[in-house]
């Protein structure tokens, strides 16, 4: 972690420092010879490479000089000329550095890192070959020192994405902005994950009520069955009753044809009897017909009897059949709705056991992304502490803009109150307007009609002409021209009145609303910078709200776990850290195009100095800064720097200008 930190602080500047690369960007190798490769190069794979010795002493001192960690740095010249080959052996694969690809001024960098390691298939291998002198590594990445002195293993050790992300970024934000967008894509795969299970829940209840469909479906299914098999039971028997009853009614009908043929034959007889008998014959013969008349009754009502019960065994018979075919009905659609819901479960159990492979699948990613977060978090360092900084400051910035908000709404409230009393203040002001008027007093009105008042003048004057001055109408008639072209005056100047006034008014609203509009503004900025700065408050108060320009304006400072003051009750170094935030909070008001600042720092601690300096660094995109100063905080934010130095009682002048800026010419 402490190599990627220099490698993220030097990569900037390497054209400059006389970088050329990292060891990784500058050799590949195929997927086949990756762990081998790695398991060879593991202390050397983030080196740093430079053309020469003396490059490599300057980018030492510059480490030194930023006090940077651990850092690897490789000179390409000073890499001896190496010569490999490999053991006569029939189980090697080749020496490493064959597999291994680059440019070719990189050669003898490839040479000096593999060429004197030999590639081979298995560990038995390794081993022997280790022992005769010969450093060896297999494809799985065990790596043998030469006479078997050290073993390294490599499994599963990479170039990983955080490395290339160090490399990427130039400070700690591009790691925090690399965090986030980790956290973010974890996030949306929780968020999927849980969207998959609620979707597996819904199917899961769809199929356990298409279960309970089915099994009611089966059990309805099982009492149609018995019931249609009673039904047909009970039509067997019906149709044999049936059939009885048809034989029956058929034997019935043919007794009936005997007994009317007997009956005719009796009649027959009974009239040969009755003409050739005497009367006590025929008595008798009258008893037999009435006893058979009395039979032939009892049969035929006995028949009709049969009929009717027939017709009812009839009747029940086409019930049956009906409530046979409606039940085969509702047998067959519930065999189809019973095939509809084989087929529906089938294809849920085919959509659940997919989705089951998806839930598999997301959770071994988000396994393997939160072992990536870990892996981020237990590598951020001082990443983490420098978060929860930030997460502090904005919080008290959150209660800062929640206090003015509630100052805000405070304001408005009153500014209501003020808007109710001017519109009450009007309306008394019309209607005493009106009382007034009705007493005959209009300001608006100041000329009259006096064509009416001419003719009654007229009228008297005729009354009064014996009385009266002989010149009072041309004396008349001249006054109140007169009067007219003095009240039209009069009204023109009131009118010229009235506009100069509305507009000294306008002024006067437009200057007190420029004034607020700029305090709000500065106001703001110096809290935004102060709380930056120190951590503390700062605000403008004014004197008088009511008279703000004959009044003056207040400068109150609040530093951390210390009591509000004034401006000119706080020490030296804190009116200067005061006055700086003024001048910034300024600049946000009425940019200047550039600034020079003599050694403002030189009150400042070396905490408050290079707070200083990245606010004055963000403030510089839209204006120039020319800055004096003796502290390195400051000087390193600098993009263009002159420095003074006496030699030989001579003053010196040195430059040094960032190597991202383009030049002037250009």
């Amino acid at each position: 972690m402490h190599e990627d930190y220099s490698i993220s602080q030097l990569i900037g500047d390497a054209d400059a420092l006389g970088i050329q690369g990292l060891v990784y960007e500058k050799l590949s190798w195929d997927k086949e010879y990756e762990r081998a490769a790695l398991a060879v190069s593991s202390d050397l794979i983030k080196a740093i490479i430079v053309k020469d010795f003396t490059t490599l002493l300057n980018l030492a001192d510059f480490v030194r000089s930023k006090k940077l960690p651990k850092l690897k740095i490789i000179p390409l010249d000073a890499i001896p000329k190496l010569t490999t080959s490999a053991p006569k052996d029939s189980k090697i694969i080749g020496m490493l550095s064959d597999f291994i690809k680059c440019e070719s001024q990189y050669q003898s960098l490839k040479i000096f890192l593999f060429g004197n390691t030999v590639l081979v298939k298995s560990r038995e291998d390794a081993v022997r070959i280790s022992k005769s002198g010969f450093k060896a590594v297999t494809l799985e990445g065990e790596f043998f020192e030469a006479k078997g002195s050290s073993v390294i293993i490599d499994f599963n050790s990479k170039i990983s994405k955080l490395t290339k992300i160090i490399t990427m970024s130039t400070s700690v934000d591009g790691l925090n902005r690399s965090i986030n967008l980790l956290r973010k894509y974890i996030q949306n795969k929780k968020h999927k994950q849980k969207r998959i299970e609620h979707i597996i829940k819904n199917y899961n209840d769809r199929l356990s009520i298409s279960e309970t469909g089915h099994a009611t479906t089966s059990n309805n299914y099982s009492d149609l069955k018995s019931k249609i098999i009673s039904t047909y039971k009970i039509n067997g028997q019906l149709t044999s009753r049936n059939s009885q009853l048809t034989r029956r009614s058929e034997y019935l009908q043919t007794e009936m044809a005997k007994q009317e043929s007997l009956v005719t034959s009796l009649d027959e007889r009974i009239r040969i009897v009755s003409e050739n008998f005497s009367d006590p014959r025929q008595l008798r013969i009258a008893h037999e017909l009435i006893r058979l008349n009395e039979k032939k009754s009892s049969i035929t009502t006995r028949q009709s009897n049969i009929v009717s019960e027939l017709k009812e065994k009839e009747a029940d018979h086409a019930k049956f059949t009906a409530k046979e075919i409606a039940e085969k009905s509702i047998s067959k659609n519930l065999h189809e709705e019973h095939a509809i819901l084989n087929q529906e479960r089938h294809e849920l159990e085919v959509k659940l056991h997919t989705l089951e492979k998806e839930c598999i699948i997301t959770n071994d990613n988000l396994v393997k992304l939160r072992e990536k977060e870990q892996e981020l978090i237990s590598t951020s360092g001082n990443s983490v502490s420098q978060v929860n900084e930030f997460d502090s400051k904005l919080n008290d910035l959150r209660d800062n803009e929640h206090s003015l908000n509630k100052d805000v709404n405070t304001r408005e409230r009153q500014s209501d109150t003020l808007t109710r009393d001017l519109k009450e203040i009007t309306e008394n002001e019309s209607q005493i307007q009106k009382f007034i008027s009705s007493y005959g007093y209009d300001e608006t009105i100041e000329t009259f009609e006096v064509e009416s008042i001419l003719k009654a003048l007229s009228a008297e004057q005729r009354v009064l002409s014996e009385l009266i001055n002989r010149k009072a109408a041309e004396q008349y008639i001249d006054l109140a021209t007169g009067y007219r072209s003095m009240s039209t005056r009069k009204n023109e100047l009131e009118e010229e009145r009235n506009s100069i006034v509305k507009f000294i008014e306008e002024i006067e609203k437009e200057k007190r609303q420029t004034f607020l509009d700029a305090f709000d503004i500065v106001d703001k900025e110096i809290r935004v910078i102060f709380s930056k700065m120190t951590g503390g408050n700062a605000w403008l108060e004014l004197e008088n709200e009511d008279d703000i320009f004959s009044s003056g304006i207040t400068y109150m400072i609040q530093f951390q776990n210390k009591p509000k003051r004034t401006s000119t009750s706080i020490s030296g170094g804190e009116k200067t850290l005061a006055a700086v935030v003024f001048v910034l909070a300024l600049q946000k008001l009425k940019p200047s195009p550039f600034y020079l600042f003599d050694e403002i720092d030189a009150h400042l601690d070396a905490q408050n100095s290079e707070k200083l300096s990245k606010i004055i660094e963000e403030r510089s995109k839209g204006s120039q800064f020319l800055m004096v100063s003796l502290k390195d905080t400051v000087v390193e934010k600098a993009k263009l720097i002159y420095g003074v130095f006496p030699k030989n009682g001579v003053s010196h002048i040195v430059t040094y200008k960032d190597k991202r800026i383009p030049s002037i010419t250009n």
